[in-house]
């Protein structure tokens, strides 16, 4: 009895770690939409699906600080590369020379977001506000 009952807790343990620890791979398109930041980001408005990956590249030779200027609450997103600090998602993140990171969206809204060209000077040159606007697959439109 107390095997299986130890057995019975390892797989819903196991279960429950598998299932809640990797994203489900059906809330992804496979499309991943750009920003280019050079001396300002191209293109400054997006549009884009729940599920698309929004990739920031820096274009720049010298590092630059990308801040999410709204919540980046874990339950909304389906994936991010670089904006995870010890298991925690940041709203701020410094991108280096030539790399990029990325967020997945899954719930539909607005997100804005600055870029410091300087990543080591906050009150220096800073893009203008860029935009993402997540809408809902055509699929859940019709549905």
């Amino acid at each position: 009895m107390r095997t299986a009952l130890a057995l019975l807790l390892i797989a819903l343990t196991v279960g429950f770690t598998i299932g809640c620890s990797t994203p489900s791979p059906s809330r992804l398109t496979g499309a991943v939409r750009y920003f280019n930041i050079r001396s300002e980001i191209a293109p400054r408005h997006l549009i884009a699906q729940i599920g698309d990956e929004i990739r920031w590249q820096n274009l720049n030779p010298h590092p630059v600080t990308l801040r999410m200027l709204e919540d980046s609450d874990p339950a909304l997103l389906a994936c991010d590369k670089g904006f995870k600090q010890f298991g925690v998602i940041q709203d701020t993140v410094t991108i280096a020379p030539l790399q990029s990171v990325s967020l997945c969206f899954l719930k539909p809204g607005t997100i804005r977001f600055n870029v410091w060209l300087d990543a080591d000077n906050p009150q220096g040159a800073m893009t203008p506000t860029g935009t993402i606007r997540v809408e809902p697959s055509p699929s859940r439109r019709n549905s």
